[in-house]
């Protein structure tokens, strides 16, 4: 038999307390409520099809790290998302935070800055993509990057309006390597990467031919 009726008011009772004391002291799980949509800033570094018409996006922010978000109905022609989510734009995303996982569902964007600049050649285009590889490798997931975040924009920043190098490219492997703590006199970052078992990205070798063809240093 089910609870008598007696027996149920004071049941429901006692919950209806427990679930006051939590939120008096802020003390919700995941599972009591939806979490709040949130808004984060950020760049996008990746970006693939999901489906038909949805796209995954995958962005570095100062605040919350690296986020993952599905982008539905993104490939369709009426969509808010059409065309507005290319790579290395920064924008402020609402976003409804995940129960379980790492995929976020994206509710908007507000475009901040395109970084067209990056189109004026394929090495910075491609130096771009490699530098944003060397943040995802280090960095871990929903936790704060401040200074990778900084790092990542003003290198943006500077190959929008100066041609890339590889002397350049040597400085912002340096300075990954010092934020990641593993920075020596002695060690390149492949020799660094290997130390530790990390993998160089591949992307490493088709910037250093570009560079070459092109003939900066």
């Amino acid at each position: 038999m089910g609870m008598t009726r007696s027996r149920v008011m004071p049941f429901l009772f006692l919950n209806l307390i427990g679930l006051n004391a939590r939120k008096s002291h802020g003390q919700f799980r995941q599972t009591d409520f939806m979490s709040e949509p949130q808004t984060v800033r950020g760049i996008i570094v990746g970006r693939m099809p999901f489906g038909n018409t949805s796209l995954i996006v995958r962005c570095i922010s100062r605040q919350a790290g690296r986020l993952t978000f599905m982008a539905k109905g993104a490939g369709r022609p009426k969509s808010p998302f059409a065309g507005a989510l290319d790579l290395f734009y920064l924008a402020d995303f609402l976003y409804q935070p995940t129960r379980t996982g790492e995929m976020h569902t994206l509710r908007e964007m507000k475009l901040a800055e395109a970084h067209l600049g990056l189109r004026r050649s394929y090495g910075n285009l491609l130096a771009a993509q490699y530098f944003a590889a060397l943040i995802e490798t280090i960095t871990e997931p929903a936790t704060p990057v401040q200074e990778e975040f900084d790092l990542f924009a003003k290198a943006l920043g500077y190959l929008c309006e100066t041609d890339i190098s590889w002397r350049a490219v040597e400085r912002f492997e340096q300075r990954i390597l010092t934020l990641a703590g593993i920075a020596h006199a002695d060690r390149d970052l492949p020799g660094a990467f290997h130390a530790l078992h990390h993998k160089v990205p591949g992307l490493r070798d088709d910037l250093l031919k570009e560079i070459a063809r092109v003939g900066t240093v």
